[in-house]
């Protein structure tokens, strides 16, 4: 979803509607090509120095997934698998790419009062969006079935999974910052 329509919606150029982007769909624009010699050259050069549209969107699409994944948190033990995976083609084509174009992608609320928008390693966006998100799923589907009416049948956590994996968390988390 975030290659064939987040991007785009997200970091296209918005044309003066301070809402979403109209271009940069399904990869467009990614790359240049000389037609001549053929050469593809990923790397656009300006006056202000060179960028990486290719890398850019592999940088974005890391925080657009993670958004998507503290969904899957949430709604974990409650959904079937392709239903979750229709949700999160769907956030990543269109609800978290609307609350990039805003802020990130210098949409209307980075335009507000003309400050700007600023953001402490994605807590605004990735973290909000995903939070909201998480929070609608859950509030939609209830508690997992049985969870309150047979407790007895829920067994414990595997205590040393755990602790794994929050030293993976940790490590990245680590890693990350």
């Amino acid at each position: 979803g975030w290659w064939s329509i987040g991007w785009a919606l997200a970091y296209g150029e918005q044309n003066g509607n301070g809402f979403i982007g109209t271009d940069g769909f399904f990869g467009w624009g990614f790359y240049t090509r000389d037609n001549s010699s053929g050469v593809i050259t990923p790397v656009e050069c300006t006056a202000d120095g060179c960028q990486s549209t290719m890398l850019s969107w592999f940088f974005q699409w890391a925080f657009c997934t993670a958004g998507a994944t503290i969904v899957s948190g949430a709604v974990a033990e409650r959904v079937k698998s392709p239903t979750y995976a229709a949700f999160a083609f769907f956030m990543t084509s269109f609800i978290y790419p609307m609350v990039v174009a805003s802020t990130w992608g210098g949409g209307w609320l980075a335009s507000l009062f003309g400050v700007g928008y600023m953001d402490f390693a994605g807590s605004g966006v990735v973290h909000l969006t995903g939070g909201i998100s998480g929070l609608v799923g859950t509030t939609i589907l209830g508690a997992r079935t049985g969870r309150f009416t047979n407790p007895e049948e829920f067994e414990c956590h595997n205590l040393p999974l755990v602790v794994l994996g929050t030293f993976a968390l940790w490590f990245g988390w680590y890693g990350f910052n």
